[in-house]
């Protein structure tokens, strides 16, 4: 995927042609769709806010030029472009991302935004399950790019019991209405089958990359725990794996890679004992071997040993824990 296509967005983000904006509700929904309650992924339904014409166009300036910042910056090399991925997050800067939605699980629910042309029109506080908002921009010949914000219900200030007040001739007076707040942040935009991701963590909870990582995890952790690798306090090693959305990103490549099928004791304890892992080599009350992790924080050291994430210089002989690597054959 070249930058090309990113600079086409870019191009009709800053256009000045007649332009169709329409901005939409993500809403999450119950489902009795049994693969998507199978997969603890929500159905959506959409429906319109009737904006300002002047917050819309606010909206798309502000896409505009975080955009451009990232094509700048592609331009002049200072970031790279990359293939989204979890561990590109862990770089020093984080690269501009794109996104296949092919990759994103039942993208269909997703595809009302693309596909239709006129949604109910609601308010804010009519819904108790905002996921994400969308200004959805296109032009003459049905191009269009959809600018994507992470819902927060810190945005309505309505549904509260404090005082709202507001400075009214020199003082302070409490005023009834609703105020809606809308972030002056873009989280990713699609554009022409593509996702470009400009904030990691909101993207994936937008399009539900969590629910699919919990996955993963799973498949991991029954994987653990049926291969030869033992780890004695593993409920609590679950337990803490699954509360923390960093060591679930981990899961995936951990998956991939497939170590735990094949790790062996003597592997093990030369990588605790090489590394210094905050690991305990022991053997349980039925003198069975196997990893003990004294304290949950330790878990990244499980993790690491699990991801592969230990090298030696070939030059110096010294030894490294390395995040992100880049793999080259």
């Amino acid at each position: 995927m070249t930058i090309d296509q990113f600079r086409e967005a870019v191009n009709l983000l800053e256009s000045n042609q007649e332009l169709d904006r329409d901005y939409i509700l993500g809403v999450e929904v119950p489902t009795t769709d049994s693969i998507l309650a199978e997969r603890n992924l929500t159905a959506l339904e959409y429906h319109e806010i009737s904006l300002d014409p002047e917050v819309r166009q606010k909206i798309q300036s502000i896409a505009s030029s975080r955009a451009q910042s990232y094509l700048t910056d592609v331009d002049d090399g200072s970031r790279d472009y990359r293939e989204y991925d979890i561990t590109n997050t862990e770089q020093d800067t984080v690269p501009l991302q794109y996104a296949d939605p092919n990759s994103i699980e039942h993208f269909e629910r997703y595809e009302p935004l693309l596909n239709e042309t006129n949604f109910n029109t609601e308010s804010y506080d009519t819904f108790s399950d905002i996921s994400f908002q969308c200004l959805r921009i296109s032009n003459e010949s049905d191009e269009q790019v959809l600018i994507f914000q992470k819902f927060s219900n810190r945005q309505i200030s309505g549904n509260t019991e404090d005082l709202r007040i507001s400075e009214r001739d020199d003082q302070y007076q409490e005023f009834e209405d609703t105020v809606i707040t809308i972030p002056k942040r873009v989280d990713c935009i699609l554009y022409e089958g593509t996702i470009y991701v400009f904030a990691s963590k909101k993207f994936e909870d937008i399009f539900d990359y969590l629910s699919q990582y919990e996955r993963h995890a799973n498949d991991v952790l029954r994987g653990i725990d049926s291969s030869e690798l033992r780890i004695h306090n593993m409920d609590e090693f679950v337990d803490s794996i699954l509360g923390d959305r960093r060591a679930l990103r981990k899961m995936k490549s951990i998956e991939e890679r497939g170590l735990y099928d094949s790790l062996d004791q003597s592997q093990v304890e030369s990588i605790v004992s090489d590394y210094d892992l905050g690991i305990e080599i022991q053997a349980d009350e039925s003198g069975e071997w196997g990893i003990h992790i004294p304290d949950m924080r330790k878990k990244w050291d499980v993790i690491r040993l699990l991801d592969d994430d230990h090298l030696e210089s070939s030059l110096t002989s010294t030894q490294y824990q390395v995040y992100g690597k880049d793999q080259r054959d």
